[in-house]
């Protein structure tokens, strides 16, 4: 009967032990399945260059079909919404805590102030336009004291007095509204200048009106415009006073406009207009000569002409855990003697993060200052990006760690401040 017993216990004993034993070998079963998981699935993808530019192919991996079509981002088809999936789709993925620069094509279109100037510029052009002449000073009286006299105005001579009556005999079936832009000489005292004034009829009387005619359009006020005249052409060697299919403005103007303007600045903008000879629509029949405008930029000592498709640069980290890209507005840390907000000491998980998990402080021994400041921000940076990510832009926060090498000195305590990256 006691061997019975001692039987059944024996099995009880067995059954009761093997029951903790079978969750340990599940769990070790779950993450030997895990380990297995990630290791095919990061040995099927290859890790992006930090530095990285999409090209054509790249483009075609996304499930938009305008980012297919046209190989480019915009306002609508925006990088923050796409890009991760193109990199995804791409099969390559990026380590923890490091900032990816990704560039791309980004269709900005055209500058809509360019168009407004050159509607401007059409308007202005239907206009009449009349230059006074000598016979015209003439008619108006030699005598001294008279316009004839120097064939000029002056201020002893206003144009005032004379040109009411002189537009009336000169345009005599003008309408009420009409408007004539008016040029005439003008002895200053010094010397003579032309001037140019719009002059208005209401019907009964002509009248100088500086508020007639078209309004020209608010222009950026880092923009300055230059109109190209016959002399500039002639300095390129032209036949003729235009651009044309066969001479492009972008062929002969950056380098017109480093002799024109040898001193502008890094970053000057210039509004080149032009005459230009060829067909304004495609489908017109004959060709002709109107205005044009390019925005150019000196840029690296280069005037550059606006384009609409241009290359800009996107800041994605990629999440190990979760196996995904993430887009990130660029920010940095720096050193800062601002009042702190917010008090951080690092943690053991902390310094695993940047591989001092073993000893749990930054090795900082035979540094000079120089270099003891590059490597604890660099390692900070990295733990406060992954481990603190929610730290809000322009946060002051003082952090404490734990540092091996420095004289009399097994802590340090730093001030950084969280701010935009350029």
């Amino acid at each position: 009967m006691k061997k019975l017993l001692y039987i059944a216990s024996l099995f009880l004993l067995v059954f009761t032990a093997c029951e903790p034993m079978e969750d340990v070998y599940k769990e070790i079963d779950e993450a030997n399945a895990q380990k297995i998981a990630d290791e095919k699935y990061f040995a099927a993808r290859t890790v992006l260059d930090t530095v990285y530019a999409l090209v054509d192919d790249d483009y075609a991996l996304s499930t938009n079909e305008d980012l297919k079509k046209y190989k480019s981002f915009s306002s609508k088809v925006t990088a923050k919404d796409n890009l991760a999936q193109i990199l995804d789709a791409k099969m390559v993925y990026g380590e923890m805590a490091v900032d990816y620069k990704v560039s791309y094509k980004f269709y900005r279109g055209s500058l809509a102030y360019i168009k407004a100037y050159l509607k401007y510029l059409d308007e202005v052009a239907q206009l009449t336009a009349y230059e006074l002449t000598k016979e015209d000073y003439d008619s108006m009286g030699e005598e001294k004291g008279q316009p004839g006299k120097y064939d000029n105005f002056s201020d002893k001579v206003p144009a005032a007095d004379y040109l009411p009556d002189f537009l009336k005999t000169k345009f005599p079936d003008a309408k009420a509204d009409d408007i004539v832009v008016v040029t005439y000489k003008f002895y200053d005292g010094k010397g003579v200048t032309n001037i140019t004034e719009n002059w208005q009829f209401d019907g009964t009387v002509w009248a100088e009106n500086p508020d007639a005619g078209p309004k020209a359009p608010e222009l950026p006020t880092d923009v300055k415009i230059y109109e190209m005249v016959k002399a500039d052409y002639n300095s390129m060697g032209f036949k003729y006073p235009n651009f044309s299919d066969s001479n492009k403005a972008n062929d002969y103007l950056p380098t017109f406009l480093k002799i024109k303007f040898p001193y502008a600045k890094e970053g000057a903008k210039y509004l080149v207009v032009y005459d230009f000879y060829g067909k304004k629509k495609k489908d017109d029949e004959k060709k002709s000569t109107f205005k044009q405008a390019t925005e150019y930029t000196l840029t690296d000592g280069v005037w550059k002409p606006y384009a609409k498709v241009t290359m800009q640069t996107s800041v994605m980290n990629y999440n190990i855990e979760e196996k995904m890209w993430i887009y990130v507005i660029p920010t940095k840390f720096v050193f800062t003697d601002e009042a702190s907000t917010q008090n951080i000491t690092l943690t053991d998980k902390d310094y695993e993060l940047t591989g001092d998990g073993k000893y749990k402080n930054f090795y900082l021994k035979n540094m000079s200052e120089s270099q003891v400041n590059a490597t604890v921000l660099e390692k900070l940076t990295k733990i406060l990006k992954v481990n603190y990510s929610d730290i809000e832009l322009n946060t002051v926060v003082e952090v404490t760690f734990r540092t091996y090498g420095l004289p009399n000195k097994k802590e340090m305590t730093v001030k950084l401040k969280k701010v935009l990256a350029e």
